[in-house]
């Protein structure tokens, strides 16, 4: 890469800085290296800003302040890179700095895989007979004592501490096997050097303050600082006032919001100004962060907060002025301000989508924009008809509506009084229509879904019905159906019986799970399948929905087991422990997630009824649909430094198990080829499907290439599970709609060996024959309407939600909840009686 100087001052246009021009002396013919790591927009965060452009803006920063307040001559300083243009390889860096002959060679970094926002510092080491030994020339380690409280004081984050690299990475030899520095940089600079992490780019608190121009100044004056005292300068007299503006009722950062100190100004970060390039959400990203520099230390100051629909707060502070023997925080002054809403509370979103058919299952949740005083939104609730709803919370500002006792294909409007429900917070009255003033109605209309009349029907099933369980000795058989049942664990545990040709059974146990609204059953066997057989799967009869429709016979489904003999086998992963698995937004290539809402964790669900299996990887993931990117994917990322070698891949598989969420997201397994960046990966599976199913990749079959050229040499090593969403619209009939988000599982990783040269094929689908199955629903009498002149009314075994009567020009003229009405008051004519009930809606002419 080229190396230049940087010309110029860095400056912020929107805070007018006073920097003084005396400089302080002493910096000699000492040479520093400064070294921004990676290049280009490498190593993506959240929203797609980059740990290259972060550390980059850091690293200049750190050479302004240097050119402005000390002696430095040009020629003792230079950056491995001046631009996001320029390339430069791990291995360029060192040997640039060795060739100019460096006297400290500085690394700054940020990090990425964790949930806990942190900084760590690492020097070149390793440990000898429970000895740390720092690499010579030493100095690195004298630097990161300086640097931990220094910077972990300015960003005001927690600091990991400052490590032997080796030790860090490998904590548990009392000597190592490698006696040298473990990170590229240290281990080949032949200067003192040090990396710095400086918090988490995958952290959205983080990152947010990150994108901001101003805040990582902060970070570099920790370590402009932290050179001036390893190196036997004095400080400078800086000053910085800083702090985060927030909203008191619910702690969110506020965009937007004016900081006014005598004639200096500062507006907060918005949409508009900062975050546009990152996601198309004007609502998603926001830091709060304010800073000035410069102000006279030791004076006295009055700070003036004001946003729109906010009180306006002001407040006094005196600028620390900071001594040369205290460390970095000593020379800011921190005011964080919590900032009052008087906007008064609207309902921000709904949970229906269809309004004109509404499931009487799913409660509707009702998001208001603030914080509810409860009592009072449940006393202006009403709904017309007399509809019967239960009100509940989730948290204070989501009211839920359970549905379930309103009638089908009713017409219902919800109404919440605007001049009774209030804010808890301000106590102002709900603006329900919008307008921005308080008081307003918020009414919601919707229509009920007709009701369901018909009993379950199975829709897929794992193994597939005459298809075979390929490369799974113990499948989790697995039963799907088009909606939730009602299922009873006391009753049904015998539901499902699995036998062979020659009639034996095998044992296991059922389950019952419902995703996104519908059933499916797993069945866990208590062993192994014979190899080569086909066996039949069937399902009682008497599986009820929620609405009492009922399955009159039995269903039946087949399928032969894996005829190939396993002849080697290695667990890789079990799952039941996290240690190498980065976050799902560590790693650069995961594009369009909201970080904080994404996540893994240790379950206790697995995928087989082995004891010695106590877990699985949960991932839960949510795709921003807001992200201003073309792509969605998730790299859930095994370290590579502790991922397993697999030196034979002939005849060989990759086998997991995962737990599908009917997402229809696409996933596979990513291979990494020997330790270089040739990545590759079997056919997506998609995920439309509930429960657990084995996730394949053939490593003898055609792989996709991710990186490189998709060769697949041994050794290989495993790299990553790859999850990706495509933006499809769900209007297509043709292609299926994929969730913005859910939650999946991976048990059991493994590398099998299999023996295809000695095995094949004897048994035969139709070894078994399939009886006759079915679903057929168990329908109830819709009964008879009658009238006798007062009343008309129905009579049938079934539930009856009510009855309608219209006049013979369509119109509804009456109607109730009950299996009679009243139509005395009716005058003489024809009329149509609807009744509507659990098995169907009957209608009559009736004459009056």
């Amino acid at each position: 890469g080229s190396v230049g100087r940087f010309r110029g001052k860095l400056s912020c246009n929107r805070c007018p800085t006073t920097l003084a021009q005396d400089k302080v002396t002493g910096w000699g013919d000492w040479k520093l290296y400064l070294d921004p790591g990676h290049s280009g927009r490498e190593n993506q965060g959240m929203w797609g800003y980059s740990e290259a452009q972060k550390v980059l803006s850091v690293a200049l920063t750190i050479q302004e302040y240097l050119q402005t307040y000390t002696d430095i001559p040009e020629e003792c300083l230079r950056l491995c890179r001046y631009d996001e243009k320029t390339t430069v390889g791990l291995e360029e860096r060192s040997d640039a700095a060795n060739a100019w002959g460096a006297d400290f060679y500085y690394s700054i970094h940020s990090d990425a895989g964790a949930t806990e926002n942190s900084i760590v510092l690492l020097f070149g080491g390793w440990r000898k007979n429970g000895t740390e030994i720092e690499k010579t020339p030493n100095g690195g380690k004298a630097y990161g004592e300086i640097l931990n409280p220094n910077l972990s004081g300015a960003m005001r984050i927690p600091s990991r501490g400052n490590w032997y690299d080796r030790c860090f990475y490998d904590r548990g030899p009392s000597t190592h096997t490698n006696q040298y520095p473990y990170l590229s940089v240290n281990r080949r600079s032949n200067m003192p050097s040090l990396l710095s992490e400086g918090g988490y780019h995958t952290i959205a608190s983080q990152q947010q303050r990150n994108i901001n121009t101003q805040y990582k100044r902060l970070e570099a004056f920790a370590a402009f600082q932290s050179l001036l005292q390893y190196h036997g300068v004095a400080r400078p007299g800086q000053t910085f006032l800083t702090g985060v503006i927030t909203n008191s009722e619910n702690g969110q950062p506020i965009n937007g919001a004016k900081v006014t100190v005598g004639d200096k100004t500062y507006t907060t970060d918005t949409w508009e100004t900062a975050f546009k390039p990152y996601t198309n959400n004007p609502d998603l990203i926001h830091n709060g962060f304010y800073l000035f520099e410069g102000l006279k230390a030791g004076e006295t100051v009055e700070v003036k907060f004001e946003c729109e629909g906010y009180e306006p707060y002001t407040a006094t502070t005196t600028i620390k002025e900071g001594t040369q023997n205290g460390i970095t925080p000593d020379y800011i002054t921190f005011l964080d301000v919590a900032l009052t809403n008087i906007a008064p509370a609207k309902v921000a979103s709904i949970s229906l989508t269809n309004m004109d058919a509404v499931s009487p299952l799913q409660p509707l949740a009702i998001t208001f924009t603030r914080n509810m005083d409860r009592e009072s939104v449940e006393k202006a609730f009403s709904i017309n008809h007399n509809g019967k709803v239960e009100l509940s919370w989730s948290n204070d500002y989501t009211l839920l509506v359970d549905l379930n006792q309103l009638l089908p294909e009713w017409d219902y409007t919800i109404t919440i009084d605007g001049s009774v429900a209030r804010n808890s917070a301000t106590n102002q009255l709900l603006d329900g229509d919008g307008d921005g003033v308080e008081g307003g109605n918020y009414t919601l209309k919707f229509t009920m879904a007709e009701p369901d009349l018909s009993a379950p029907e199975i829709v897929q099933t794992y193994p597939a019905n005459g298809g075979e369980a390929a490369f799974d000795q113990r499948p989790v058989i697995g039963i799907e159906f088009n909606e939730e049942v009602n299922w009873n664990e006391d009753n049904m545990a015998d539901f499902v019986t699995v036998t062979d040709a020659n009639g034996n059974v095998y044992p296991g146990k059922l389950l019952h799970s419902v995703i996104l609204g519908k059933s499916f059953l797993q069945y866990y066997l208590d062993k192994d399948l014979p190899l080569d057989r086909t066996f039949l799967v069937t399902l009682k009869a008497g599986i009820p929905d929620m609405y009492g429709n009922t399955t009159d016979k039995d269903s039946h489904f087949r399928f032969m087991s894996e005829y190939r003999r396993m002849k080697d086998s290695k667990m890789l992963q079990d799952m039941n422990d996290l240690a190498n698995w980065w976050a799902p937004g560590g790693s650069g290539s995961t594009k369009g997630i909201i970080i904080d809402d994404s996540s893994i964790a240790l379950s206790n669900l697995t995928c087989t009824s082995d004891p010695e299996n106590t877990g699985s990887m949960q991932m839960t993931y949510v795709f921003d649909i807001e992200a201003a990117t073309p792509l969605w994917n998730i790299r859930e990322y095994w370290s590579k430094g502790n991922s397993i070698m697999m030196n034979e891949i002939e005849n060989c598989v990759l086998r997991a198990h995962v737990y599908g969420d009917a997402s229809n997201n696409t996933l596979s397994i990513m291979t990494r080829v020997k330790s270089t960046n040739g990545l590759n990966h079997n056919a997506q599976m998609p995920l439309n499907f509930r429960g657990w199913r084995p996730l394949i990749f053939d490593l003898n079959s055609e792989a996709e290439a991710f990186t490189g050229d998709g060769s697949m040499d041994a050794p290989i090593y495993i790299d990553s599970f790859f999850m990706i969403h495509e933006d499809i619209d769900p209007d297509d009939e043709e292609v299926p709609f994929q969730e913005w988000e859910g939650r999946i599982y991976f048990d059991n990783l493994m590398w099998t060996k299999w023996d295809y040269e000695n095995s094949e094929r004897n048994a035969n689908i139709e070894d078994i024959e399939l009886p006759d199955s079915g679903v057929a629903n168990v329908v109830a009498d819709k009964g008879a309407i009658s009238c006798d002149g007062n009343y008309a009314s129905v009579a049938t075994n079934a539930t009856v939600y009510g009855l309608e009567v219209y006049n013979i020009a369509g119109a509804r003229v009456a109607s109730a909840k009950a299996s009679r009405i009243n139509v005395a008051s009716l005058s003489e004519g024809v009329y149509v009686v609807r009744a509507l009930t659990s098995a169907g809606t009957v209608t009559a002419k009736i004459v009056k």
